[in-house]
């Protein structure tokens, strides 16, 4: 590892008692560089620069850290963007196969830069707008399913349940909300099983939920 920005992702890691190698920080460095070298062009962020590894690198890694370090199968990340949360949860939990899902034509192709540039032969693309289950219908069941920052996931989420496995979970990257919308008759497919707080920001959450259990 070299330079200060791998030493900061190093950091933030350890912080969050997550033992990553040399190449997963190089990798998470490679990615952090690309979405600031595309920025300008592509809007990728609103962000200040320097505060890429507390809000993008770090908030993906907590949610991470939610998951057991052995875990495996199949990782979805829904609305990607610019990669986060969905390449630092692959790069941490190894385990994991991820697909990052993108509407954007410009962003996917972007996504699969960030792929090559991390050196991630495990991850993909899926470059189409996702609102209902049969949107994911050519993948296995998912595993976890990561959202963070996309618009309309009180709407979506519910219709999505079908397409978890029967362990799988989602990580929500949201606010207060949830707890209005949950109480909506939909959602009674899913159940919340915990929130983690983000330490910087107030009021902003990493919820976890589950498919609800079936009815007696």
């Amino acid at each position: 590892m070299t330079g200060s920005l791998e030493h900061s992702i190093a950091r933030a890691a350890s912080d969050r008692g997550l033992a990553l190698d040399a190449d997963a920080v190089t990798a998470l460095a490679a990615h952090a560089r690309l979405v600031l070298s595309e920025n300008a062009r592509l809007h990728l962020t609103a962000i200040d620069p320097v505060e890429i590894v507390p809000r993008h690198i770090g908030e993906s890694l907590d949610g991470a850290a939610l998951l057991d370090p052995g875990i495996a199968g199949l990782l979805v990340d829904l609305g990607s963007g610019n990669g986060y949360p969905g390449l630092p949860v692959a790069i941490a939990r190894p385990g994991l196969r991820v697909v990052l899902v993108e509407a954007s034509r410009k962003k996917a192709e972007f996504l699969r830069s960030a792929i090559e540039v991390c050196a991630l032969a495990r991850a993909s693309v899926l470059d189409h707008q996702v609102q209902r289950g049969a949107d994911l219908e050519p993948l296995e069941p998912i595993d976890v399913l990561t959202l963070r920052a996309v618009g309309g996931w009180e709407r979506i989420l519910p219709r999505l349940v079908s397409r978890l496995a029967p362990t799988g979970r989602i990580l929500l990257w949201a606010g207060a909300e949830v707890e209005r919308v949950r109480t909506r008759v939909v959602w009674r497919k899913l159940t919340v099983e915990g929130r983690r707080p983000h330490p910087s920001r107030e009021a902003s959450w990493i919820w976890t939920l589950r498919p609800a259990p079936p009815s007696a």
